[in-house]
């Protein structure tokens, strides 16, 4: 094919064969890709060079331009931004602008011409007749500051890492004037700065033993470490020379960065040594970060951090943050107090009377330090008993809980459908679950009154003792280990005894006995009218990692926050955005968790700006919650009450099936509610594994809840028989 001059204004424009152009393999758009290699200038035209590149750009089976295919299709080829090549010897053309699309259109001529599939409104004549703009006697500088633009400074941007090293390079392009570089692209001075400095310490982790691990979304951790001033003074850390002098400071912050392998505890001398696992990262958000620095000048906290490779942990342990805070807080009521006092004059009659309570309040805090017991230790994180399980609870035995009394549940899958018509007692039996896989963790007990309640913030002590149960006990069968017996027993007593101590404005005693294979576990907890509970308890740890989820209650900011990094980590968290852009909403490009208030906020294709996932269905936010939830409990339980809440019925069959495989995929048990014939038959009709599904009919009769036990595979084939419906078995 010829080229077609196309003279004007500018002779610069010029409509070009698809086959004259290349692709530029040392594109930035490919810096952070690990299979990115930098081209010298004299192998750019190679064959297996450009296939490698364009590789690169489709992503397997064309997925990074699902979207770019679909709108030439639909619309035909647009010239929003021009197609930008510099002309190279025997009349090739490298772009320079515009790969992406011209990658997406190379793969268009070729499907056409191999296999003759439909173009939609893209006209042939275009893949012989490309416009482009060509820059002739433009150097290597122009050209960076071209793709600066576009990508930098502009709506179309590269990953935070690829935007860094062009920086970098056009440093060097401007005889390293930095004020220049920012001119340039219109960018901040401070921009500038941080990028190039993170630049400098993400090539140091490439270079340290955990170089392997480096992903591109980590950049912005980076970035967050040397922004805040007790992370770079802990590092050594001098802008000049862009490096770290404490360096052993800097190895354990990679450490933290990275996974780490876990070696068995019984080696022997002379044994070989078994990596048995290995441990997840400590740090994955830009809020970890910033947690991290409050204690990073405290020895023994970062002490503790390699320890025990948690970040909570660390942080409760921390004497300095809860001086820190303390200070804070002295700090702020001086300033209170010093605004009111200049303002004596006008304050209102009521505005006193907020003082008086605010002065019975600090003499309450002086109050309750004197009735302080002695401390009984910290409360540090609860972990499971076994982290990695090889099957979940085999048999569930509800001996008294909520009007629950007697019921068994036998044969439990790894999807179970609680089925039942309303008061029947489902939202209890999963109840009764999540507290048995908290043992005697008395917190279990108090979320199931909150959501109960509905009730967000502290609950009125007098009002929270009358919900306690008197007596309440559950055990079951869990995972395939010699003794998989476990139980928690529930007692609650108003009569105070010696081991109280003080017992003005006592109201009750919770004791929590727990048992699993040969640990017992307990917990006393003391409720009084006035003051916080006091709680003491012998053993610490959980049968496994539990989540309850209701359409009624809202989940928790940091545990959502905490599920979101474990969804990213696990690359479930695509999955997700995949459903919903599927099925719910094609205009969702990726959901992300805001650096503040642990909110979530959506790219989309009709707003410029990520608007707050709270903008959106109740649908859209339910199934991101739901997957998030997966990740967080993996190796454990998901417990949904009112599964078919917000998610429309044509998309159940689908959706069913998402759940099904992310609980493969995280060796998840689930076990859900409903009252929907829609959602019964989505999990039995999705295709996917009917064998896992197992459902309970639950009724309520004569103050007895009852449960029939149906298999997947019998409801499928009485469902082809007679459109079985589950809800009317008595």
């Amino acid at each position: 094919m010829s080229d077609d001059i196309v003279e004007g204004p500018s002779s610069r424009r010029r409509s070009v064969s698809i086959d004259r152009l290349y692709l530029d393999p040392n594109n930035f758009r490919f810096a952070d890709h690990p299979d990115y290699q930098e081209v010298p200038p004299d192998r750019v035209f190679n064959a297996n060079v450009q296939r490698r590149t364009n590789g690169l750009v489709l992503g397997r089976n064309q997925e990074n331009v699902h979207d770019l295919i679909a709108s030439i299709k639909a619309n035909g080829w647009l010239e929003i931004d021009p197609i930008l090549v510099d002309a190279k010897d025997k009349g090739r053309f490298l772009v320079v602008e515009g790969n992406r699309r011209v990658a997406t259109l190379k793969y268009l001529h070729r499907r056409y011409q191999e296999d003759a599939i439909d173009l939609g409104k893209l006209d042939t004549d275009t893949f012989s007749k490309l416009p482009v703009v060509l820059y002739q006697g433009a150097g290597e500088k122009d050209y960076l500051v071209m793709m600066g633009l576009h990508h930098i400074s502009w709506k179309r941007r590269w990953p935070a890492i690829n935007r860094a090293r062009a920086m970098k390079s056009l440093l060097n392009q401007f005889d390293g004037d930095a004020d220049a570089v920012c001119d340039a692209l219109g960018v901040t001075k401070r921009e500038f700065n941080l990028s190039v400095r993170a630049l400098a310490l993400v090539d140091m982790y490439k270079e340290s033993d955990y170089g392997d691990q480096l992903r591109s979304e980590q950049f912005n951790l980076f970035r967050e470490v040397l922004a805040n001033e007790a992370m770079r003074t802990w590092l050594g850390w001098n802008h000049e020379d862009l490096a770290a002098a404490a360096e052993p400071n800097l190895n354990r912050l990679f450490s933290w960065l990275s996974q780490e392998p876990h070696i068995g505890d019984e080696v022997e001398e002379g044994q070989d040594v078994d990596i048995e696992s290995t441990s997840d990262p400590v740090i994955t958000t830009v809020s970890q970060v910033r947690e991290l620095a409050k204690i990073i000048k405290d020895p023994e906290a970062v002490q503790r951090l390699d320890l025990t490779r948690s970040l909570q942990e660390a942080t409760l342990s921390s004497d300095l943050l809860v001086k820190s805070e303390i200070d804070d807080a002295f700090k702020s009521c001086d300033r209170g107090i010093g605004k009111l006092s200049s303002r004596i004059s006008i304050l209102a009659s009521d505005e006193l009377d907020r003082v008086e309570q605010l002065i019975g309040k600090l003499q309450g805090v002086m109050l309750a330090r004197k009735r302080q017991p002695p401390t009984t230790g910290p409360r540090l994180p609860w972990q499971p008993f076994n982290e990695i399980t090889q099957t979940r609870f085999s048999s569930l035995h509800v001996c008294g809980y909520r009007g629950i009394n007697e019921l068994v549940l036998d044969g439990l899958g790894r999807i179970n459908l609680i089925v039942g018509v309303n008061n029947a007692g489902k939202t209890s039996l999963l109840e009764a679950i999540y507290l048995l896989a908290h043992l005697n963790d008395e917190r279990a007990l108090i979320d199931t009154i909150h959501w109960r309640a509905r009730i967000d913030g502290d609950l009125p002590p007098i009002w929270l003792d009358k919900q306690l149960p008197r007596v309440a006990e559950i055990s079951g069968r869990f995972d395939q280990v010699a003794d998989n017996a476990v139980s928690v027993k529930f007692s609650r007593c108003a009569d105070p005894d010696s081991g109280i101590g003080d017992q003005t404005s006592f109201l009750s005693k919770l004791t929590i006995e727990s048992s699993y294979e040969q640990h017992t576990q307990d917990t006393e907890v003391a409720f009084f009218g006035d003051r916080p509970r006091r709680t003491r308890f012998n053993g610490q740890h959980w049968l496994c990692r539990s989540a309850f989820t209701s359409p009624f209650s809202a989940n928790r900011p940091d545990t959502l926050e905490r599920c979101f990094s474990e969804s990213v980590q696990a690359g479930t968290k695509q999955y997700v955005i995949d459903f919903i852009r599927e099925y719910v909403d094609p205009g969702v490009r990726n959901i992300e968790m805001a650096d503040r208030d642990s909110r979530f906020v959506v790219t989309h294709d009709k707003f410029p700006r990520a608007p707050d996932l709270s903008e959106f269905g109740d649908g859209v936010r339910r199934i991101f919650e739901i997957g998030l939830l997966c990740a967080g409990v993996r190796g454990g339980v998901l417990l949904v009450d009112e599964f078919e809440n917000a998610i429309h019925t044509g998309i159940l069959k689908d959706f069913t099936r998402l759940l099904q495989v992310l609980a493969h995929k995280l060796n998840v048990q689930v076990f859900l509610s409903t009252h929907s014939k829609e959602a019964i038959d989505a999990f039995v009709l999705n295709g996917y594994e009917t064998e896992d599904i197992v459902a309970y009919a639950i009724n309520r009769s004569d103050e007895c809840v009852n449960a029939v036990r149906f298999d997947g595979n019998r409801m499928k084939s009485l469902h082809e028989a007679i459109d079985f419906d589950l809800r009317g078995i008595r």
